[in-house]
């Protein structure tokens, strides 16, 4: 009868360490799930606000020289460096539209972000490569976490165009705000780095059309 017991026992303790740390790997894996939707919510939000935003500078709006967006802490240091997204020249518009996405955007510490353009120029969806995403401006930081196609008429008179939808106007299309953002979750940087092993890249895209009285 002791031995019995004796076996029952070993047969529980070793079930308990066997289940335990499966239990905690589903658990840990499900959070991370809801992580990845929940930072994909907030990227779709700010990417959104930041093409809406556009439309709150002036048309022909330039920025002055030394002008950066805040408050990315990049673009406010007092010392100009390669990090910066100095906006000097540049629509207005992308320097808007940056501010709002790094005021809104959270989730800083897991996130690897893909660098990509600010400001870009043209671009048309009834194209491929690199004619459908448009050019960057000039004088356009590389390594912003947010690339955005914005159209303007710079101070010398020179038309730059916006993105052309035409799906939402044909078949002439419309010229439209369109933003972007890309970063991959590295779940390293945080408490689930123990339990999982994946790193989803997100991404989200939007669209503003311009108010009827800049159409």
């Amino acid at each position: 009868m002791t031995r019995r017991r004796s076996g029952g026992s070993a047969q529980a303790i070793l079930e308990t360490a066997l289940v335990i740390p499966l239990m905690l790997l589903l658990i840990s894996n499900f959070l991370a799930l809801m992580v990845q939707v929940s930072v994909q919510e907030q990227m779709d939000s700010a990417v959104s606000l930041a093409a809406e935003s556009r439309f709150q500078a002036p048309e022909a709006a330039h920025d002055s020289s030394g002008a950066r967006c805040c408050p990315d802490p990049r673009c406010c240091n007092r010392a100009s460096d390669a990090s910066s997204l100095n906006t000097s020249g540049l629509p207005t518009g992308c320097r808007f539209a940056a501010e709002t996405f790094y005021g809104t955007m959270p989730f800083e510490r897991f996130l690897i972000w893909h660098p990509a353009p600010l400001c870009l120029t043209g671009g048309d969806s009834g194209a491929s490569g690199q004619a459908r995403t448009g050019v960057p401006y000039r004088d356009s930081p590389r390594d912003s976490h947010l690339s955005c196609v914005i159209g303007s008429t710079d101070p010398n008179g020179t038309v730059h165009r916006g993105f052309l939808d035409h799906a939402l106007n044909p078949p002439f299309g419309l010229y439209v705000v369109t933003c972007d953002a890309t970063a991959t979750l590295d779940f390293s940087r945080t408490p689930l780095a123990w339990g999982v092993f994946w790193s989803p890249t997100i991404h989200a895209h939007a669209e503003a059309v311009p108010p009827p009285f800049r159409q």
